[in-house]
């Protein structure tokens, strides 16, 4: 998981050590972020609480495996992600996490730095948004030409229509959304409420599977969550 928000004192309150976040408070640090293989990098290894190999994260980043060490050596410069120990026969270093999740101290960097991050961030799950929405276009082209080719077939062979081929095909299936916008109307403790339930549900989540279950391989799904509150212009000659 990786927040942008202003950041706590590392190790300050009552959160247990092994889930204290690593805090980016380095302004060079966090422009060493805006790298889309980084993040996916970073994303792979804080999410599964893993280890990895340069090659295993390359295959999912599109790069070789050389590249990926480059990218890894300038992540463990700044303390994102450390070397683990060798695991069977050792041919291949790994990588793992170095806390539970990143935590970016929005108030210690400029705001280009900031703004290379979040586009970063936002550009990254745009492209995945369109990944999905292609997807999911494939599937339903090629469920139609099957449910076409159903109805032909039975028309060919004057025989009665099969009601599972035909509704193979449902326009109106319900599916979840590629992507969810809205807004609620709370008070400021409603909202507090509404952001823990939704840090409760994702934790829930993260929960389920043990790190020992995350492989390289494994099924993913990928969130993004913004809670922000409404900053209503002035209305003019308003003091």
């Amino acid at each position: 998981m990786t927040e942008l928000d202003t950041a706590p004192t590392p190790g300050g309150g009552t959160v247990p050590a092994a889930r204290r976040p690593v805090v980016i408070s380095d302004p060079q640090a966090i422009r060493a972020l805006a790298h889309e293989a980084r993040l996916e990098a970073l994303e792979e290894l804080y999410a599964s609480q893993s280890t990895r190999t340069a090659t295993e994260l390359a295959s999912r980043c599109g790069l070789t495996p050389s590249a990926m060490s480059y990218h890894l050596r300038a992540l463990e410069k700044y303390g994102f992600v450390e070397r683990s120990p060798s695991e069977g026969d050792g041919r291949e270093r790994r990588w793992k996490a170095a806390g539970y999740s990143l935590l970016v101290d929005s108030l210690n960097h400029t705001p280009a730095s900031k703004q290379a991050f979040i586009d970063v961030q936002l550009n990254t799950f745009r492209d995945r948004i369109m990944k999905e929405v292609a997807r999911r276009e494939t599937e339903d082209k090629l469920l139609r030409q099957a449910a076409e080719e159903a109805v032909a077939t039975a028309q060919d062979a004057n025989a009665p229509l099969d009601g599972r081929d035909i509704g193979a095909h449902e326009p109106g299936r319900r599916r979840s959304p590629v992507l969810s916008t809205g807004m609620v109307f709370v008070n400021a403790e409603q909202r507090a409420e509404f952001q823990r339930r939704l840090a409760a549900l994702i934790d829930e989540f993260e929960e389920l599977n043990p790190a020992s279950e995350r492989s390289v391989d494994a099924e993913r799904v990928y969130y993004l969550v913004s809670v922000l509150a409404d900053s209503a212009p002035e209305t003019p000659g308003h003091t």
